[in-house]
C-alpha cells in the first residue's frame, strides 16, 4: 500500500466536500516529513461515508488549523492558536472524536488509540471551558 501523510489523508478528504486552495489559506503549513503521523497509510474507513463525514469537519478548519490539531493531540498539548481554537469549537465535539478515532486506527497508533482519544477530548474541554 502506497505511503500517505495524513494530511495528504485529511486533503484527500477535503476533496470529497469543498477543497481549501492555498490561495485561500493565507497561513497555510506545510506537514513536516520529521512528524511522528507523516507518510503512513491510510486506515480503512471504519463504515461507509466516515471520511465524507470527517471531511466535512474538516472542512470548518483550515490546513494550518489542522496541523495544529494533529500536533496537538500526539504531543498532548492544548491549542493555543485562537482562531484554530475557535474552528475546533465550531466544529463541534462528535467531529474532534471522529478525528481521534480515526488517528487510532494507523496501525503505528493502535497501542496509543485510548492516548489519543484522550488528549484529544483534553483539547476540546480546554476549549469549551473558556468560551
Amino acid at each position: 500500500m502506497e505511503k500517505i501523510s495524513i494530511m495528504m489523508v485529511l486533503m484527500l478528504v477535503l476533496s470529497c466536500g469543498v477543497m481549501v486552495t492555498i490561495a485561500q489559506e493565507v497561513r497555510f503549513t506545510k506537514p513536516n516529513p520529521n512528524d511522528t503521523w507523516y507518510g503512513l497509510p491510510l486506515p480503512p474507513q471504519p463504515r461507509p461515508g466516515y471520511y465524507k463525514y470527517l471531511g466535512d469537519c474538516i472542512d470548518k478548519t483550515t490546513q494550518a488549523c489542522g496541523i495544529q490539531i494533529i500536533d496537538a493531540i500526539f504531543e498532548g498539548n492544548l491549542l493555543k492558536d485562537h482562531d484554530c481554537r475557535a474552528k475546533v469549537l465550531e466544529a463541534g465535539y462528535l467531529c474532534n472524536r471522529a478525528l481521534s478515532y480515526i488517528l487510532g486506527k494507523f496501525d503505528a497508533f493502535k497501542s496509543e488509540a485510548s492516548y489519543l482519544v484522550q488528549s484529544s477530548n483534553d483539547i476540546f474541554d480546554d476549549i469549551s471551558k473558556k468560551v
